[in-house]
């Protein structure tokens, strides 16, 4: 099992909250995980709080914090609250995440890396209704083939679900934005499962 994160949603301007996470990081002078939401790709949960957020000009962060400093992260922004404003106004454990991928890859180098990433998982991470479906067609075969559009001589194509613990999935996709078939594979976000 990995490192337990907690969603803090903290009332604040986002570049104030982010600067006031840096000095928190650089003074405590501890290394720990954190991931804001809008720039990691993990989907808010309603609609409602989109809305909110957009007329409230983003006064609301979402960031996800490793559970090894939050107590010490709570309490610094509760000392700082009345000279600089911030307030932490929701907390909540995550238990888990998931996001759905996709692809149709022509080039058997780009779904060699592809594979090689789905085949070499975390054991932390799950991989569901993953079928995938690879197509070399000979070039006798190409050379019969009409139409306005030419036939690949490969093809790769697949989509599913990569689930489990929220510090392997945000690197496992994070890794996948990354690599340079990044473009060839659609992802979703991230979809994050809360516990007690």
């Amino acid at each position: 099992m990995g490192k337990a994160y907690t969603e803090l949603v903290i009332a604040g301007p986002f570049a104030l909250v982010k600067g006031f996470l840096m000095g928190f990081r650089y003074g405590s002078e501890t290394e720990f995980g954190y991931f804001f939401h809008r720039k990691s790709g993990i989907r808010r949960d309603t609609l409602a709080e989109l809305v909110k957020e957009a007329l409230e000009m983003d006064n609301y962060v979402h960031l996800c914090l490793e559970n090894d400093v939050l107590e010490r992260f709570r309490k610094a922004v509760g000392k700082t609250r009345p000279a600089i404003g911030l307030e932490i106004k929701n907390e909540r454990l995550i238990k888990e995440a998931h996001f759905d991928f996709s692809f149709d890859i022509s080039n058997s180098e780009a779904a060699k890396n592809v594979k090689q990433i789905l085949e070499n998982l975390p054991p932390s991470l799950i991989l569901e209704g993953y079928e995938p479906h690879e197509e070399i067609h000979p070039e006798e075969e190409k050379s019969k083939i009409g139409g306005y559009a030419p036939l690949h001589p490969y093809t790769f194509k697949g989509s599913g679900r990569i689930s489990g613990d929220f510090g392997a999935v945000m690197e496992l996709f994070l890794k996948a934005k990354r690599m340079p078939e990044s473009g060839l594979v659609l992802l979703s976000e991230i979809a994050l499962s809360f516990g007690e």
